[in-house]
């Protein structure tokens, strides 16, 4: 599996029980990302791509418990959960960065990271955020 996450400046990624941030561009970025493969996630988060044009069409499955399920190849996308739990399994890692600090309760652990090597860097404009950074490690 591929993890995917959006993280905040010291890589937090919830508080109190929901995403630190959103963005319409940043999920459509991930619908461009992930197109012809599944891509996994809980209810909760997609309730944020719902709405999401090209959502409807897009390889999503939804399942509370998606990390236990997903394969090799197909992407996960974390919000609540602790992606350390799933370190041995993962291929790779895709971290969106809001470049704000936000206040927050669950952590990505960048321990996750220490398997894997950055292999791209990518910036771009979201609706609600002036820079979004895109980390993709393999």
């Amino acid at each position: 599996m591929v993890i995917i996450a959006c993280v905040e400046d010291r890589f937090g990624m919830a508080f109190n029980g929901r995403r630190v941030s959103t963005d319409v561009v940043l999920r459509e970025r991930i619908l461009e990302l992930t197109a012809g493969k599944r891509l996994w996630m809980d209810g909760y988060s997609w309730k944020s791509f719902a709405e999401t044009p090209g959502a409807e069409s897009a390889g999503i499955v939804v399942d509370e418990a998606f990390l236990e399920k997903a394969g090799k190849g197909e992407f996960c996308l974390i919000e609540r959960a602790k992606p350390e739990e799933y370190r041995d399994l993962a291929e790779g890692v895709i971290l969106f960065r809001w470049n704000r600090r936000y206040p927050a309760d669950l952590y990505f652990d960048e321990g996750v990271l220490s398997r894997f090597r950055l292999e791209r860097t990518e910036e771009f404009a979201g609706n609600s955020h002036e820079t979004i950074t895109m980390e993709v490690y393999g």
